[in-house]
């Protein structure tokens, strides 16, 4: 008879931290059906996002873990959930689902105990390429990978990236010794020749930036100064991507992910997720060359009205011929896991288990003060100081300061309109001299509308 293991046992098996917690939040029975267990395994269907449930089984034996999952990690949180309910004993006995018998017959009566195996076939945990494959008593063991797997190919992508920071640092000194008015400057070439460098040396987040910095040139009279501006942010990426060994994790990964080394999306999704009713208050797309970046924002209210809101942001892409769909429009309510990317200033997220089906939201998201707006925005930016935009939700009256600029008022302060702001028209005309509820992004040039809520309706800009 196999003993049953014990909470701090299960756990002990987790791959890392990040997974064993991310367990504790799977082990909810109430998203699990057909669980079961007997004296050599535990079995159940984990209800996802996915269309179909996940097909997830452990041998006690072993242990050994099959789980139909994407995930690549051995054991996967479903499996280590699935171990804690066992460990708490709210599995009950039962007979063995058809998924559980076949696996268990193709590892045979007595299957090894010398390392995690998985089953050959359809519906396992996916093997990776540089995974060894050794035929033992029906199963596949998972041995160390090679020097040419995927940590030799982890270490030459840091070397490029490496390389590519350094000669982004070498450029900016080299623009800034020559100074702001050389015609170099003015020539697109100069700064396509530095982006395409980048994306070789695997660089895209900073090659994009870099991209997007060429843009500003020429743009308006003092153009030299946002240039200037931003060839520091740059300097800053350069220099503290190739230190991130010496800073603290959440600062290190949000400057991996500045430079456009970004956490893989399984991974993410073990993460602990943050449950609640999410609002989606914003969405705006941008072209970045070839390919379309729409931005959707998510926003929790705080548990108290004094409490500031929780922002996710959620990324999808799309390219010519292939464009991105809305996943969640705006005026909706969410109630769903969110699971955030790593960084310092945590926006970036994904969407995980939905609770229940989206529904329309009946009321307005709670808007912040300008004054507590700009200050979580400040606070954010001090965290991560390259962020080039940051949410805010605010009852403000749009106001003219002359030269055709507008600004959003309150009686805690004001903001500036960006520039060139095409449906400021209708604003105004909603608002009528009075605050009017509105969603939008900060930057430095100030605030883009993404969404108005006025008379009952959502209107997304």
């Amino acid at each position: 008879m196999t003993v049953t293991p014990t909470p701090d046992q299960v756990l002990s098996l987790a791959p890392n931290r990040a997974a064993a917690m991310a367990a504790t939040a799977v082990a909810d029975p109430a998203a699990w059906s057909g669980a079961g267990c007997d004296d050599r395994a535990v079995w159940g269907a984990y209800i996802a996002t996915a269309a179909e449930p996940y097909e997830v089984a452990v041998d006690l034996s072993g242990p050994a873990f099959r789980c139909s999952c994407p995930s690549r990690r051995v054991p996967c949180k479903h499996c280590l959930g699935l171990l804690l309910l066992h460990a708490n004993h709210t599995v009950a006995p039962a007979n063995r689902l058809p998924f559980v018998a076949q696996w268990l017959q193709r590892r045979g009566d007595h299957p090894s105990e010398a390392a995690v195996a998985v089953p050959d076939g359809e519906g396992g945990e996916e093997m990776p390429a540089a995974v060894e494959r050794s035929r033992i008593g029906g199963t596949t063991l998972r041995r160390p990978p090679p020097e040419t797997g995927p940590d030799k190919r982890r270490l030459e992508r840091a070397e490029r990236m490496a390389a590519g920071l350094r000669e982004l640092d070498r450029w900016l000194a080299d623009r800034v010794r020559g100074g702001l008015t050389s015609g170099e400057l003015m020539d697109e070439t100069t700064w396509d020749r530095l982006a395409a460098r980048l994306v070789d040396a695997q660089c895209g987040g900073l090659a994009n930036r870099v991209r997007r910095v060429a843009a500003k040139v020429g743009q308006h009279a003092r153009w030299h100064e946002d240039v200037l501006e931003e060839m520091a942010i740059l300097h800053a990426l350069a220099v503290g991507a190739q230190r991130t060994g010496h800073l603290p994790v959440e600062l290190a990964d949000g400057l991996h992910a500045a430079a456009g080394l970004t956490s893989a999306k399984d991974d993410v999704l073990e993460s602990v997720p943050t449950t609640a009713p999410w609002l989606v208050v914003g969405e705006s797309r941008i072209g970045e060359g070839r390919i379309t970046v729409q931005r959707t924002w998510l926003m929790a209210p705080g548990e108290d009205e004094a409490a500031p809101p929780t922002w996710a942001l959620v990324l999808a892409f799309g390219a010519f011929g292939n464009e991105v769909e809305t996943e969640f429009p705006v005026g909706q309510r969410v109630h769903a896991d969110v699971h955030w990317y790593p960084a310092a200033a945590r926006l970036r997220a994904l969407v995980g288990r939905q609770h229940a089906e989206p529904v329309r939201a009946a009321t307005a998201p709670v808007p912040q003060t300008l004054a507590d707006a700009l200050v979580a925005c400040g606070w954010a930016i001090a965290r991560e100081p390259w962020l080039e935009r940051y949410p805010m939700c605010v009852s403000a009256v749009p106001a003219p300061v002359g030269n055709g600029r507008w600004t959003l008022v309150d009686d805690t302060g004001s903001v500036p309109i960006v520039p060139g702001f095409w449906r400021l028209a209708e604003i105004v005309a909603a608002s009528a001299g009075r605050p009017i509820k509105l969603m939008g992004e900060w930057s430095n040039e100030g605030v883009q509308p993404l969404t108005i809520w006025t008379d009952g309706q959502v209107i997304s800009l």
